[in-house]
């Protein structure tokens, strides 16, 4: 048996809807929509947290050799918040592979439920 915990953190059901958002039911029957820039900019991996020099943005990115990557704003975006799969991790998260190739970040469960931007969940945040 689970606790209320495990069954807040614990999903039943992720889906895409139609506007390509995530949608996920957790195991307390909550359900969270994400878009996908919302993912993209809580991205958790070293690179986007800036643990690993300057945290990073949807539109200037650093190429290896440290030289900006700007060359069209507009699909550097729209690649950047695009996904082209996803992988379940363990148990416990999923990764994205992003339109521009990022895919370091793990969203664990407990991450995504921590983030979850219904009204509720962001007004309990702010309390």
């Amino acid at each position: 048996m689970q606790t209320p915990e495990q069954q807040k953190t614990d999903p039943v059901n992720l889906a895409w809807n139609a506007d390509g958002s995530v949608k996920i039911v957790w195991g307390d029957a909550h359900e969270s929509v994400f878009q996908l820039a919302f993912l993209r900019e809580k991205c958790p991996c070293a690179t986007c947290k800036g643990t690993h020099g300057a945290p990073t943005t949807l539109i200037v990115r650093q190429s290896r050799g440290g030289l900006p990557i700007v060359a069209n704003k507009s699909a550097a975006m729209q690649a950047a918040t695009t996904v082209k799969r996803t992988d379940p991790v363990g148990g416990y998260a999923i990764r994205f592979t992003w339109g521009d190739g990022h895919d370091a970040g793990l969203f664990s469960f407990r991450y995504l439920r921590a983030l979850c931007p219904c009204p509720a969940c962001t007004a309990a945040s702010a309390a």
